[in-house]
């Protein structure tokens, strides 16, 4: 017995239309926050090693390092990308120790995993 599929625009009709769960869009924008972080944490380790090696790489003069910015505030804004940024950056002490990020409100914020920064982040939604 074969099956016939009806196509999704045969159900619905012409004028039917489909939209994405919010919940769905939010889960993927977080889930591309993740990897995102990942990925830029990857630089930060590969940029130390070489650091370690002797090889310097200043990272706010390197193009690759200024493309990632400009890319960064398109998709997230200037606040958010500084402290994206810093967070990845310049958040780990010489000890291995974490600073603290001063919110306007004076308020201390240790920020240890990305899940925390992408909460943090959500805070600044909308300004």
């Amino acid at each position: 017995m074969e099956e016939k599929f009806k196509n999704l625009s045969e159900i619905l009709g012409k004028n039917g239309k489909v939209e994405e769960n919010p919940k769905s869009v939010k889960k993927k924008e977080e889930l591309f926050f993740h990897e995102l972080m990942a990925h830029l944490c990857q630089i930060e380790a590969v940029g130390a090693v070489l650091s370690q090696l002797g090889f310097t790489v200043e990272k706010y003069d390197n193009p690759f390092s200024k493309s990632l910015e400009m890319l960064l505030i398109k998709q997230y804004g200037e606040m958010k990308t500084a402290i994206i940024l810093w967070w990845v950056f310049d958040s780990i002490t010489p000890e291995g120790e974490i600073y603290p990020l001063i919110d306007e409100d004076q308020k201390s914020h240790i920020i240890k995993t990305p899940t925390q920064l992408y909460k943090f982040l959500k805070r600044y939604d909308g300004k």
